[in-house]
């Protein structure tokens, strides 16, 4: 506990302006022909018109947990890596003075 009150303000900002940057950048790719054209065309799993997806039923319950993954892992590796990139920065700053 006493680790996570230590610049919780900084690291508070650190992962708002990464969500806020992921979140934009995902609404770009929203705006792209290649995304109207899914959203024109619908996406059915490799399956034709009315009959089932052929993709595998465990698939379906995994899925999900991978898209979580990457919309929450991606903006938390950015965020270590930048904080990790800052802390470089203070020290070779701080060790030049």
């Amino acid at each position: 506990m006493k680790h996570l009150k230590q610049q919780w303000k900084t690291r508070t900002s650190i992962v708002l302006v990464v969500s806020v940057l992921v979140s934009l950048l995902l609404v770009s790719l929203e705006l792209t022909d290649w995304a109207a054209q899914i959203n024109q065309q619908g996406y059915s799993h490799g399956a034709a018109e009315g009959e089932k997806p052929k993709i595998a039923p465990i698939l379906m319950y995994i899925l999900p947990f991978v898209k979580e993954l990457i919309l929450i892992g991606v903006p938390m590796l950015l965020t270590l890596g930048i904080a990790k990139l800052l802390g470089l920065v203070k020290r070779v700053v701080k060790n030049k003075a």
